[in-house]
């Protein structure tokens, strides 16, 4: 009788935790198959508009561009030439474009090129204002670096205005090293 009572309590406490683990699996199938997330290649054609439009967002220009020339800077030249920098060959195509989309739609950008087979740069970082406070930044920085690291880097660089805070926190955490700095910006 105790060995019955013990087997009946078994088989509930398993048919309890079955209930808990299926509506747990449940919401969080529930919760990912509401949004459609990817990181992709960036595609002029497809991509740019919604670019550009992170890029004049809100403070993003500033946050962006880090020379004295930032009027003349044409992320358009370099998108569509996939070219690190706007005076480069067009046949330069050197720059890696990424984009974060959430149902289709561009929430994040991250471009980086290399200096050498071993030394890389990032270029952009940017995460839409609605979008941010979710992780996104990180989740680009992680494939961004894993995907120079593929492709033979060795030493990855990256510069930010002297008093974006918020960048400097995430590259440090990430566990980049503060190697140089001017009036403008930190390396």
């Amino acid at each position: 009788s105790r060995r019955g009572k013990d087997m009946k309590l078994g088989r509930i406490t398993f048919i309890i935790l079955g209930i808990v683990l299926s509506l747990v699996m449940g919401l969080m199938f529930w919760q990912h198959s509401g949004s459609k997330t990817v990181i992709q290649n960036a595609n002029f054609e497809r991509d740019y508009k919604q670019i550009d439009a992170l890029f004049h967002k809100g403070d993003n220009w500033y946050w962006m561009i880090c020379n004295a020339h930032s009027d003349t800077y044409s992320v358009e030249f370099m998108l569509k030439h996939k070219a690190s920098n706007q005076y480069a060959p067009v046949s330069c195509n050197d720059l890696v474009t990424k984009v974060y989309r959430e149902d289709d739609k561009v929430v994040g950008f991250c471009a980086y090129y290399p200096h050498s087979p071993y030394v890389w740069q990032f270029l952009f970082l940017l995460v839409d204002q609605e979008h941010r406070g979710k992780g996104i930044a990180k989740k680009l920085l992680q494939y961004a670096v894993d995907d120079m690291v593929s492709r033979g880097a060795i030493k990855i660089m990256v510069y930010t205005r002297i008093d974006n805070i918020t960048a400097q926190g995430i590259y440090k955490g990430f566990g980049f090293k503060q190697v140089h700095s001017d009036e403008e910006g930190i390396w």
